[in-house]
């Protein structure tokens, strides 16, 4: 299977583009392509660009020669509500997310969020899920990016989902299953905590927004 990788630009069939450092260094130093070697580019567009590499001591460009429509896309568009977590649990989420498909991402700070986010720090973490995701989307096969949102309030997200028809919510201790629902719906909301999960206080706010509490089973995750 060809090498797929995200160049934020504009892509046309016949055209020819020069990839970024990054994407440069991946395909020539890490991945060792040689020239003429095809590789996949995906812009976020829905489609994925089939390419011809060519790499010299300069710069590494490719001439693209086909442009097809994904056929990898979710029929489902789902919102997350991911609680904030440590270390890499958050970008686990993310990336796991992604690859099953998920359509935006709101990263919210709960009660049990350990994680400093003000002013630049908040910036440089944005950036950096974004990167997770799109790094998701070069693994998994995937030609749309995910909306990730800046992180907000765990108050202000749950107005902010009061659009959707279908919200759920993970909860444990909840006496209804996931497997359970019967539903035509094709875009919901769902909302999951940090580590620690959501606070009994938060599972009540949710509810009172028409968050319905569901399990995914007797183990919890």
């Amino acid at each position: 299977m060809a090498a797929r990788v995200y160049q934020n630009i504009e892509l046309n069939c016949g055209g020819q583009i020069d990839f970024d450092k990054s994407a440069a260094h991946h395909l020539s130093r890490v991945l060792r392509l040689k020239n003429n070697s095809q590789v996949i580019i995906f812009n976020g567009d829905g489609h994925d660009y089939l390419a011809e590499l060519s790499i010299d001591r300069k710069k590494t460009s490719a001439r693209i020669l086909e442009k097809t429509l994904s056929d990898r896309q979710s029929s489902l568009h789902i919102t997350l509500l991911q609680g904030i977590s440590k270390g890499d649990r958050m970008d686990i989420a993310i990336q796991k997310s992604v690859e099953l498909g998920v359509s935006r991402i709101i990263p919210v700070i709960c009660q049990r969020t350990v994680v400093n986010l003000k002013a630049d720090r908040a910036e440089k973490k944005h950036r950096h899920w974004q990167g997770v995701a799109i790094h998701a989307c070069e693994q998994s096969g995937r030609a749309s990016l995910p909306v990730i949102e800046e992180a907000i309030k765990f108050s202000d997200a749950l107005r902010l989902l009061s659009q959707h028809e279908l919200r759920l919510t993970l909860d444990p201790l909840s006496n209804q299953s996931i497997s359970s629902l019967t539903t035509s719906v094709k875009k919901f909301a769902l909302l999951i905590g940090p580590e620690g999960g959501l606070t009994e206080d938060e599972v009540i706010r949710a509810k009172q927004e028409n968050f319905n509490a569901v399990k995914l089973g007797n183990r919890i995750l």
